[in-house]
């Protein structure tokens, strides 16, 4: 069996095919669910209010939070786009662009909507305006987006030219490493990618890609110990993530002889809803 990776967008997760033998891609139905930049570098006393709002997001509505009070409002647009739980939401995101024709983080917003909802045209457009704005302030988050269309228009060397662009500009955010290290280990350029999956990691130390990525380059190499390490030690503080309990127990039960550590790691991965449920039962058997 394979391990997982897979390539996150800001604001949307999108899986590529066809990957080589070591990086299996598994689709996941959870979005990423917030925008880079607003777990990374936003102004004002963000994360409590987007806790309050997530954790009432069925509860709250649009006329509850300030329009006025721009940062907090695209924040509510963000998650309550992210959440799909309310309709209109497409139309109050219109109407904020609308009413502060000035504030670009609108238009970005949109053009996310749209690329998670496949209207790649739309998005592009939207993403295409704000990148020839040299003033648009998240250039990093728009140049990964852009790199994902470019992948769904199934066009790998522009997609590497943006996500290494992306890198390069402010915020500094985690998910161009991700993608473009993905991109590397479908051509098994293992050195490339282990050092962007590992600042990855640096930058945003929640990202289950970027683990799963970094653990594939050391398993590549021949360092189970320490892929098996650094999947334990994510799964400590970890406990809801899937994927990495079955990458780990592949390790154990085919790497390090540990069988039986190996089927109550996948047992795990069973009882929380893992996707490859049944070939984890057939290899649970196997392992006994």
């Amino acid at each position: 069996m394979k391990p997982f990776i897979m390539i996150a967008a800001i604001g949307v997760i999108v899986c590529f095919q066809g990957c080589s033998s070591l990086n299996q891609m598994e689709a996941k139905s959870k979005t990423y669910e917030y925008l880079a930049w607003f777990d990374h570098g936003s102004e004002g006393e963000f994360d409590p209010y987007r806790k309050i709002l997530s954790e009432k997001i069925d509860e709250v509505d649009g006329e509850v939070v300030d329009p006025t009070k721009l940062d907090k409002y695209l924040d509510y647009l963000t998650v309550l786009d992210t959440n799909n739980k309310k309709p209109g939401t497409e139309q109050k995101i219109k109407d904020f662009v609308a009413k502060n024709p000035e504030e670009k983080r609108g238009l970005f917003v949109l053009g996310v909507h749209y690329m998670r909802y496949q209207k790649r045209e739309l998005a592009n457009y939207f993403f295409t305006l704000l990148e020839k704005d040299p003033n648009f302030r998240w250039r990093s988050l728009l140049y990964n987006n852009l790199g994902m269309l470019s992948l769904q228009e199934k066009d790998r060397d522009k997609a590497m030219n943006y996500f290494t662009k992306a890198i390069a500009a402010e915020p500094t955010i985690a998910a161009p490493r991700v993608n473009l290290g993905a991109l590397y280990l479908q051509s098994k350029s293992y050195v490339e990618a282990q050092p962007l999956f590992r600042k990855a990691l640096d930058i945003d130390g929640d990202f289950e890609d970027a683990v799963l990525g970094l653990g594939v380059c050391l398993e590549s190499q021949g360092k189970f110990a320490e892929a098996h390490q650094l999947y334990s030690t994510f799964m400590d503080s970890h406990t809801q993530n899937v994927a990495v309990l079955y990458n780990d127990a592949l390790i154990l039960a085919k790497h390090l002889g540990k069988r039986e550590e190996a089927s109550e790691i996948m047992l795990r991965y069973i009882q929380r809803g893992g996707k490859e449920a049944s070939k984890a039962h057939e290899m649970i058997q196997g392992w006994r």
